[in-house]
């Protein structure tokens, strides 16, 4: 089952691109909705090829499965990010980030995700849609912050 989630930022896409590589960036959109066990050992940026392994940790407190997330293609040219994640009941996880430029100043950010979870789908792709609206409105606040507005 697809989930694809949709927002617009109010910066040059280029610009969003390099922030999304960063960890610290990863860290903080999902910050308050979940956390992740290790995270301190990760690299600073995520690169083609990488895997990581964590344990989820839900609202910071409630620790959950073990995950594991594999970046397969990072695409500076298209800005374009693929992962193939699982973890608990959830066998397959894919998920796309698209950025594409609207204008000079302004960008599409797109979460496409790929969700495979036997009879728990339907449940995880509300869940899908729901952590990916957070995420998105957590990625507005950066770009505030980074922006001085």
């Amino acid at each position: 089952m697809i989930a694809t989630i949709q927002t617009h930022f109010d910066i040059p896409a280029d610009k969003a691109w390099n922030i999304l590589k960063q960890k610290d960036t990863f860290l903080y959109i999902t910050r308050g909705f979940l956390g992740f066990a290790g995270n301190r050992a990760w690299p600073e940026a995520f690169s083609e090829g990488q895997e990581i392994r964590t344990r989820l940790i839900f609202f910071h407190f409630l620790p959950a499965w073990k995950h594991v997330l594999r970046v397969i293609r990072m695409d500076d040219r298209a800005r374009e990010l693929y992962s193939n994640e699982m973890g608990g009941a959830v066998r397959v996880w894919n998920h796309l980030i698209k950025i594409e430029p609207e204008s000079d100043s302004r960008c599409r950010y797109t979460d496409q995700i790929d969700i495979r979870a036997g009879w728990m789908t339907l449940g995880v792709w509300l869940y899908a849609h729901v952590f990916y609206r957070y995420r998105q409105s957590r990625w507005k606040r950066l770009i505030r912050r980074k922006n001085g507005s």
